[in-house]
């Protein structure tokens, strides 16, 4: 076998490689008389038919079969003569197998990045004090207070509070332009209802219908209809009267707790963890945003790809659920491509910068940080840790959780050796 190795822009390889017609007849040999052992030929039991019938019936077959192993061994042949350790998977293109009975092909791949770390440790960051006040203590506690409203029946017109479960149908021009929703639960109430809908229900009782007509917004996510009137035929099918719990000890019960100081306590320790968390995620990407202003990195464009991909199908996921089409959706893919590709070169620089300090600093997970992670999954869904842990070696994720560990754990270090400032909010 013979190969060469191009260096092509940034951290692409190229393989030339060029595998003598003594291996590929071997191989397609090989493959002829595996087929042979099992081929059905009429008047030859299996294993006997003579192989000049079996190459004639098989030999198409056989010499694909051929190419995939040879391609495989050349490559892998290649990785070791040239010491090469790909980071992608390699883009086999130009297979050509010669009138000289020669098999030729090119393989493209992606290598780790040369880096040159500048420093790292003493990154000036920025945050501020965090604090919960009572206001946000008395917010969160009413919110919960209305996930454990009871809803009654009531015969009476609708009332500001109330709501219509109701049948939605939309019209634009007079065309019904989505199918019909059934059951929706809109609520008397201007601001809390689609487009102000749940205002133009005042009045109505079960068993009524209403033609309500809005105007789109301009900002609405599908830009052929921004800015348009629509007409929403809604059938109110059942009526209900919301019914908050008293703010008492009762409800606390219903929380988890004795009493509802105990339920304040609970509630501001858990609003300050989130919000030392998020100041921590942002004193975080401070440090991320300063390291990747400070270190060229030359991006893998196999990673930048998968990276895009990741993104895009996360952006099309959520147009999706607020109701865009496909075609709307195909028409936001340009822009969106555009928009994300930065973002997915940051996260894959990031990667390599993240990796790099690691391995200078000799940050690793251990299995028990590995276990004591699955765990914690483990409890936040109710299921047993021996059912997750087996889940994620079954689907080949144990190397991606601790890829990620070692990332947090990363974060965490260049975070304690940070300069940080800590200012109090005005």
């Amino acid at each position: 076998m013979k190969s060469r190795l191009k260096k092509l822009e940034g951290t692409a390889r190229l393989f030339e490689i060029e595998m003598p017609r003594e291996t590929v007849d071997r191989v397609f040999n090989e493959v002829l008389e595996n087929i042979r052992k099992d081929a059905a030929i009429a008047g030859f039991r299996p294993g006997n038919a003579p192989m000049d019938i079996i190459r004639k019936k098989h030999g198409e077959e056989a010499m694909d079969e051929a190419k995939k192993r040879l391609i495989t061994r050349g490559y892998q042949q290649a990785l070791e003569e040239h010491d090469v350790s790909p980071i992608s998977y390699p883009e086999v293109s130009d297979i050509d197998l010669k009138l000289s009975g020669e098999l030729t092909f090119k393989a493209k791949v992606d290598i780790h990045p040369e880096l040159n770390l500048r420093p790292y440790k003493g990154i000036k960051v920025t945050t501020y004090r965090v604090s919960v006040s009572d206001k946000e203590v008395e917010e969160t506690l009413e919110r919960l207070r209305n996930m454990h409203a009871e809803f009654t029946g009531i015969d009476r017109p609708l009332q500001d509070g109330d709501f219509g479960i109701c049948d939605v149908e939309t019209f634009m021009d007079g065309q019904l332009v989505s199918k019909k929703r059934e059951n929706m639960w809109i609520e008397v109430d201007k601001e809390a209802s689609m487009l102000g809908v749940g205002s133009e229900l005042r009045g109505l009782k079960k068993g009524d219908s209403k033609e309500i007509e809005v105007t789109l917004p301009g900002d609405f996510p599908d830009k052929k209809y921004a800015g348009k009137k629509a007409v929403f035929k809604v059938e109110v099918k059942d009526t209900k009267e919301k019914k908050l719990p008293e703010l008492d000890d009762g409800l606390a019960k219903k929380l988890g707790k004795e009493t509802i100081g105990e339920c304040k306590e609970e509630i501001k320790t858990q609003l300050m963890e989130r919000k030392e968390a998020g100041s921590k995620v942002e004193m975080e990407n401070q440090i991320l945003e300063e390291m990747l202003k400070k270190n060229p990195v030359a991006l893998p464009e196999s990673l930048v790809k998968r990276q895009m991909k990741v993104l895009m199908d996360r952006a099309e996921d959520d147009l999706a659920k607020k109701g865009l089409d496909k075609g709307s959706i195909e028409s936001h893919r340009d822009k969106l491509k555009a928009q994300l590709r930065k973002e997915a070169e940051d996260k894959v620089k990031a990667y390599f910068l993240l990796s790099a300090v690691a391995d200078r600093e000799n940050i690793e997970v251990t299995d028990e940080e590995t276990d004591n992670w699955l765990s914690s999954l483990a409890a936040s869904y109710n299921k047993p840790f021996e059912d997750i842990k087996k889940y994620y070696e079954q689907h080949d994720l144990i190397g991606g959780l601790r890829e990620q560990l070692r990332e947090e754990k990363t974060l965490d270090f260049l975070l304690s050796e940070a300069a940080v400032t800590i200012k109090e909010k005005k």
